[in-house]
């Protein structure tokens, strides 16, 4: 039996947007998927955040750790070059100039989404949460059919045993 999608859930394409958007721009690519809370306030389609991001690895991704870290998955394939102290990405040469034993290295995250790849990635999970309803309703499209059929295959082998 196939699982019911997640975006069949009350409110989770609006959680999973708001996480999207805020988790795109935030300066720092991760934290605690529990921490998020303190952006995100609390899910209204779930019991957590983690649970959340968990249901929707297409997005989200959430470290092995006890805590586990979350992230953007988009964000996650980029390189450490952005400096939230100074709110940019450094160049090549900037970068090079930097310890890996300095504070200034410590301040290096994934740089933050543009307006257009969150926009992009909202557009990529209203998609998903349109399909998600469009097959629920094929799948009681298909159930009393299923059901019609089955009866009268019963019927007929139970009539054939009468005999």
């Amino acid at each position: 039996m196939a699982q019911r999608s997640p975006y069949l859930k009350d409110w989770r394409l609006a959680d999973v947007i708001a996480a999207l958007t805020v988790m795109g721009r935030y300066p720092y690519s991760s934290r605690p998927a529990e921490d998020w809370a303190d952006r995100l306030d609390i899910p209204r389609s779930g019991t957590s955040w983690r649970q959340v991001f968990d249901e929707h690895p297409e997005f989200f991704r959430v470290s092995n750790e006890e805590e586990g870290w979350a992230s953007l998955r988009l964000r996650h394939g980029f390189d450490r070059t952005y400096s939230v102290l100074r709110q940019r990405e450094l160049s090549f040469e900037e970068l090079g100039q930097i310890s890996p034993e300095s504070e200034a290295y410590k301040d290096l995250t994934r740089r933050p989404l543009t307006p257009e790849e969150i926009e992009s990635l909202t557009q990529i999970a209203i998609s998903l949460h349109t399909r998600a309803i469009a097959h629920e309703g094929e799948r009681r499209w298909l159930t009393p059919l299923l059901f019609g059929l089955l009866g009268t295959v019963l019927g007929v082998v139970l009539q054939a045993a009468l005999r």
